[in-house]
């Protein structure tokens, strides 16, 4: 088994592995996730740590480098900024004469 502590949202804070193997020390093991998360800036009832299994833990894995939505936000926002830069560019190539209406350089 695994442990982890995510944020009351979902999104992984830290992930170790094993340590289920001594009973007497599982509580302890989470308790160490949980300080770590505290000592990082969150606060406690910002968090979460608990026990999953390797099919949880795989779940959660495969969302890791999912894009957030501000993310994908904020890839949207720079292609639009990028695409009006192109388009800026190329009209005042045009306009100095240095390409041709058709993209070709002079």
């Amino acid at each position: 088994m695994n442990r982890v502590c995510i944020t009351k949202d979902g999104k992984l804070i830290e992930m170790q592995s094993g340590g289920d193997d001594r009973p007497d020390l599982m509580d302890a093991r989470l308790d160490t996730l949980k300080q770590n998360a505290l000592d990082a800036g969150y606060k406690e009832d910002e968090i979460e740590v608990k026990w999953v299994t390797d099919e949880e833990w795989s779940q959660i894995e495969a969302t890791l480098n999912q894009p957030t939505p501000e993310q994908i936000a904020e890839q949207e926002k720079e292609a639009l900024i990028q695409a009006k830069i192109k388009e800026m560019a190329e009209a005042e190539l045009i306009k100095e004469g240095k390409i041709t209406l058709t993209g070709d350089v002079k």
